[in-house]
């Protein structure tokens, strides 16, 4: 294993996301990495048949910011002397496996696995397995 020195880690708000959470400061603490906290808006749960005010979006990306926000907190609790937030909208697959870990300069990445089964991974595709299969870095899925 590498000595990893810059871990993002995804959170959504799940219990898988928590999980993932807890393995990336075990990794940041063991390493003295830094840590950066991402949690992406997906802009595609909004549906463009619904009329809404933008409402629903600006809450989710509050929701987004206060999830960051704490995980940022408990993350220096624990010890970790660098710590990221990132909060972004659009599609979560393609910002958590390229944009954020460019611009953070990310060497491990970790995702929690998610809870969906196989007609719904088949039909939506699964976060943390589009992470797997396109990050340019290693990828770790915590379960």
């Amino acid at each position: 294993m590498e000595n990893y020195q810059k871990i993002l880690v995804a959170v959504d708000g799940s219990d898988q996301a928590d999980r993932a959470f807890q393995k990336s400061l075990e990794l940041a603490q063991k390493y003295g990495a830094a840590l950066a906290i991402a949690s992406v808006v997906d802009l595609r749960s909004f549906s463009p048949n619904i009329s809404y005010d933008g409402s629903l979006e600006e809450r989710a990306w509050r929701a987004a910011e206060a999830r960051v926000e704490d995980y940022g907190k408990r993350a220096k609790e624990a010890g970790i002397e660098e710590v990221a937030t990132f909060v972004d909208r659009g599609n979560p697959k393609i910002i958590l496996a390229s944009k954020i870990p460019e611009h953070f300069g990310a060497d491990l990445i970790v995702v929690g696995a998610t809870g969906m089964n196989r007609v719904e991974k088949f039909v939506l595709g699964s976060i943390s397995s589009y992470v797997l299969a396109h990050a340019k870095v290693d990828t770790l899925v915590a379960r």
